[in-house]
């Protein structure tokens, strides 16, 4: 009962999807583009009580809250209560879009967007999924068959890659910008990742103790981590500026000259985006490994290189590594250029407007909208 039509204009747009900054981002991408360029009226759909919700409000963007859980590496009561929790969200969900009525759903990941989806389905309102890692996520392949198409990171046609809040985008980095000063900026995502908080400033001290580089260190650490990754540095005698989390770190990458960080699909996005080069340290823990294929992606491009989460503890092995690529200007922007090139990074409006002006009765020249 899916619908394929897709609206030219949208005067009313929900987005659904959370969990992660990797799913939250993207969506208040979407939404302030809706707003900004469409004068629409916007809905955020997303999990109480979690990060969507706290930054949606800050945002000033409406919010209705579904309760779900997740299915993939849970253990059976959690499984149980996931499914107990699938048919109230549906019908929760349609409450939600007949009061609403919008004209179009669009999906950004996570377990919070199966009810609506599924749901918008059954009421014929055209769904959109944007699925930014170069593997298809559980909840993207499940919902696939419902929907109108499945946005996808990398491919020829015009609707690909993943929604930015950077307008224009930053031109190709120049060789200047590696000669100077040079930030570093270290990340482990929206949570934070305990092995980088841990292990990336010893590794930073080790790389940085002999050598009169002009290093400055910023480093998200997550809530939970933030005091003890201040601490560590302090320790250490590396001055450093740590914070919790950061909802737009773009502007920070444009600056840098380097970044440490997780390969989730929005960090790899914006980093590209800002054409800074990156040492990629993949959660070994993400569902079918997808944050190693995003970061052998830009490796095999020439854009950065790649750290397994266990080699962190190999200390010195990883500041040689470390203070070769920082040593070398030439070989910073050689991987700034090719990052930048490869990007899959889109602004938001330009990713709006592409994915309305696209043809989806019958034309062939906007795949991999894939359905």
């Amino acid at each position: 009962m899916h619908s394929d039509r897709v609206p030219r204009e949208i005067v009313r747009l929900a987005v659904t999807g959370g969990g992660t900054g990797g799913h939250v981002v993207p969506a208040l991408n979407i939404l302030a583009a809706a707003r900004r360029e469409f004068h629409a009226e916007v809905l955020y759909i997303g999990s109480p009580g979690n990060m969507e919700e706290r930054l949606a409000r800050e945002y000033g963007y409406p919010f209705s809250g579904i309760r779900t859980s997740g299915l993939m590496g849970k253990g059976t009561v959690r499984k149980l209560k996931a499914i107990s929790l699938m048919f109230p969200g549906v019908s929760e969900a349609i409450r939600i879009l007949k009061d609403f009525a919008p004209d179009l759903l669009i999906g950004t990941g996570g377990y919070v967007q199966v009810p609506p989806v599924i749901a918008a389905s059954l009421m014929g309102i055209p769904v959109f999924l944007l699925e930014p890692n170069v593997l298809t996520g559980w909840a993207n392949r499940l919902l696939k068959p419902l929907v109108a198409g499945v946005v996808s990171p990398y491919g020829e046609g015009k609707v690909t890659g993943v929604p930015l809040g950077i307008d224009p985008r930053p031109a190709c980095p120049p060789a200047e910008r590696f000669s100077g000063g040079l930030p570093v900026l270290v990340s482990g995502g929206s949570q934070g990742a305990r092995q980088i908080n841990r292990q990336v400033p010893l590794i930073l001290e080790a790389a940085l103790k002999d050598t009169p580089l002009p290093v400055t260190i910023f480093h998200q650490a997550g809530e939970s981590g933030k005091e003890e990754t201040e601490e560590l540095y302090r320790s250490l005698g590396i001055p450093a500026t740590v914070v919790g989390f950061v909802p737009n770190l773009s502007a920070r990458y444009q600056e840098s000259a380097l970044v440490i960080a997780r390969a989730g699909a929005m960090t790899v996005a914006e980093i590209t985006y800002s054409g800074t080069p990156a040492f990629y340290v993949p959660y070994p823990l993400a569902i079918r490994d997808h944050q190693r294929m995003n970061a052998e992606a830009v490796r095999n491009a020439g854009g950065g290189w790649m750290w397994d989460d266990a080699s962190l503890s190999e200390t010195q092995e990883r500041a040689r590594e470390l203070l070769h690529v920082l040593s070398d200007p030439a070989r910073l922007h050689q991987a700034a250029v090719a990052a930048w090139k490869l990007s899959p990074g889109r602004s938001s409006g330009q990713w709006l407007r592409n994915l309305l002006d696209q043809d989806t009765n019958g034309g062939k020249d906007d795949q991999p909208v894939s359905k």
